[in-house]
């Protein structure tokens, strides 16, 4: 009995060991088109021209809205004295725009608008309120007490990057 139990572990352990593990095969890849293809692209990337980054509408109106001297008056040394009185600082908020979706605004309208607010732990203070239109490219204050909206100055220059 000690012989067949010989056998037939020897038979299993051959029959183990015959049977082919070879791992999955790996293409064989050749240096020589590794550095042809390493080439090619460095020539494509010389080739390119570096693009101007692309500045969305809203940015340049943002960048509209952030060159204003009134907006400048209104939020100057503001963050330090909302944060002094306890507050986390101020914010702008686009309330509506002519694309609301993409612009991430809340509604819709003809005009980009805007509101500047303090930001403390228990409420949001809202405290100016602008608008800009692409239609004449003039950008706006509102006043909540006279219920006006008043022309306000900018620069000009990035008038250009809108029509981009």
């Amino acid at each position: 009995m000690k012989r067949y139990a010989k056998t037939i572990i020897a038979f299993l352990g051959l029959f183990a060991f015959s049977c082919e593990n070879s791992p999955t095969k790996k293409p064989v890849v050749k240096i020589d088109s590794v550095i042809k293809k390493t080439l090619i692209i460095k020539q494509v990337q010389l080739l390119q021209i570096p693009k101007k980054p692309i500045q969305t509408r809203l940015k340049v109106v943002k960048s509209i809205l952030k060159t204003s001297v009134r907006y400048s008056q209104i939020t100057k040394g503001l963050n330090r004295a909302v944060i002094e009185n306890g507050g986390q600082g101020f914010g702008i908020c686009l309330e509506r725009s002519p694309n609301p979706k993409k612009d991430g605004a809340m509604g819709f309208s003809k005009t980009y608008d805007f509101v500047v607010y303090e930001m403390y732990p228990e409420r949001q203070l809202n405290i100016a309120w602008f608008s800009f239109n692409p239609r004449n490219n003039k950008l706006y204050e509102y006043d909540p007490i006279l219920d006006h909206q008043k022309q306000i100055a900018f620069d000009k220059n990035l008038l250009e990057q809108l029509r981009e």
